[in-house]
Order: C-alpha cells, then sequence, then structure tokens
C-alpha cells in the first residue's frame, strides 16, 4: 500500500473513467496526548468535489511501516500497538452532495496498561451513490485516510538518535543514508538538512533529507543524492534533523572518492578427503 494513501488529502479514481471522483480529507493526521481513561474527540472533514452524489464508508484500520517508509495497510487488531478497541466514530456511512462536507466524530481512549502509544488509520471509502452510473465508471472508488496517533506520553519527552550513516556511489552520483532509532515510547517526525563539503570545509552541496514519522522502538531511514561531480578526495557529510526536541541532532561520516569497492568475503577452504 503506497504511503500516498496516508498523505494525500486530495484524490482522484485510480480506474479510468469519464469524469474524476474528487474528495478531500482534513485533517489528514490527528496526533493526540491523553490521560489514560479520559476521551479526547476529534472531527475529520470529508468534501465532496464532485459533480455528482457520493456514497462515504468509513472504516478503521491497522498499518506498519517499513525503514524506508513504505507503508503497509493490515486488519484493525492485528499490530501490538493497534487503536482497536480504542477508537468509535460516527457515522460510519453517509452521502454528500456535489460541493457538500460531512464530519465524523472521532472518540479516543487510552488505557492506562499496555503501549503508551497506538496508531491507526481512519480510512473513508466514496463511491458514486448510484452504483451505476456511467460518468465515472463501474470502478470509480477513492479511499482516503487520516493517520492517528494516541499517546500517554508528552510531546517533549521523544528519545531519538542517528544509529548511522552510509555513503555509496550511484555512477557518477553520491548517496547517502541516515538512519534514526526511537529509543522511547512516543512516535516523533523527523526533518532534516545534509550538507556535502569537501576536506577543507568548503561546501559543495546541500539538501533535503524529507520528512518521516519514526514509531516507538522503530529505526527509520532517509536518503538523499547529490550529482555533485565529485573529484577524487576526502568529503565530509553532515546530516541536521529536527525531531522536535529542545536541540537539534548533528550526524556526520567522512568518505573517500571514489568510494572504494568492497572488499569480498575470503572463499571458504575446501575441506581435503
Amino acid at each position: 500500500m503506497s504511503t500516498l494513501l496516508m498523505a494525500a488529502g486530495l484524490a482522484t479514481a485510480a480506474a479510468p473513467a469519464r469524469a474524476q471522483l474528487l474528495a478531500q480529507v482534513t485533517p489528514v493526521k490527528v496526533s493526540v496526548t491523553a490521560r489514560p481513561g479520559e476521551p479526547v474527540t476529534r472531527d475529520v472533514l470529508l468534501t465532496n468535489q464532485s459533480e455528482a452524489p457520493v456514497v462515504v464508508r468509513v472504516r478503521l484500520s491497522d498499518w506498519t511501516l517499513s525503514e524506508q517508509g513504505e507503508m503497509d495497510l493490515v486488519p484493525a487488531g492485528s499490530t501490538p500497538n493497534s487503536l482497536a478497541g480504542r477508537v468509535a466514530f460516527e457515522p460510519r456511512e453517509f452521502s454528500l452532495q456535489p460541493g457538500e462536507s460531512g464530519h465524523v466524530r472521532v472518540t479516543l481512549s487510552l488505557p492506562a496498561d499496555g503501549p503508551a502509544t497506538r496508531w491507526g488509520v481512519l480510512l473513508s471509502e466514496m463511491r458514486p451513490a448510484d452504483a451505476v452510473s456511467m460518468r465515472f465508471g463501474p470502478r470509480a472508488i477513492i479511499e482516503l485516510g487520516t493517520t492517528l496517533y494516541l499517546s500517554r506520553v508528552p510531546a517533549d519527552l521523544v528519545r531519538a538518535d542517528v544509529t548511522g550513516m552510509d555513503v555509496h556511489p550511484l555512477g557518477d552520483a553520491v548517496s547517502v543514508s541516515v538512519r534514526i532509532r526511537n529509543a522511547g515510547e512516543r512516535h516523533f517526525y523527523v526533518a532534516g538538512e545534509i550538507a556535502l563539503a569537501d576536506s577543507s570545509g568548503t561546501r559543495l552541496g546541500t539538501g533535503q533529507l524529507g520528512k518521516g514519522v519514526v514509531l516507538p522502538g522503530g529505526l527509520r531511514e532517509l536518503t538523499w543524492t547529490c550529482e555533485c561531480g565529485l573529484h577524487p578526495g576526502r568529503y565530509q557529510v553532515t546530516a541536521t534533523l529536527d525531531t522536535g526536541e529542545p536541540q537539534l541532532i548533528v550526524g556526520e561520516t567522512w568518505f573517500q572518492w571514489p568510494v572504494p569497492a568492497p572488499v569480498p568475503p575470503p572463499l571458504a577452504q575446501q575441506t581435503q578427503r
């Protein structure tokens, strides 16, 4: 499942159609800090931007995340940090006329025990109210997601560190990977800048590492590629990361260009018979 489902607030029908099915969800992310046993309510706004009425069906799903940021949807209740049983939402099904908006009331509650942070996604499926309408085609369906986080850990108590930086050649370009670890019990979002300098300290290139979530106990790898046209020599890469903590996190590494080829492992000695 593409991460676009979680990040996009605006979507169109994936299948070819005579007219577009357009909709928007706000917000695309809800992050709630709550005391155990005290319900917290939030509203999700859905807008039908199409020229025909639609039917909306809402459901909860779990999701998993790889170190590279690839998100997969899995059934609600199938992950250790699931929000299943901790989220109530109404209405679960309703209709929207062209240009009309509707609210879904979401109530979240967190127990005193179990994982300190839980997450899931509220999925809102939209399809034409007239199932046989040829204006959109028979398979015109979209699904928008609002990512949900619920934690009893305050946002200022995140624990992040850089566990490594790797440099890889990509032809004439250089790719730098930065690995960030979440050693705490609350999720955080990380964004970063990266800079490349030669051995004299002269800056040769800068860029953005992008932004992504790092789940409790998880690792996340952010990558930057620079087509800087490097000459043979020694270079330094510095990554400056913002995780929401009072202090920025800085990681750095040196590398030689061209990057030396990896040394193959020694061949296993064959047993003489």
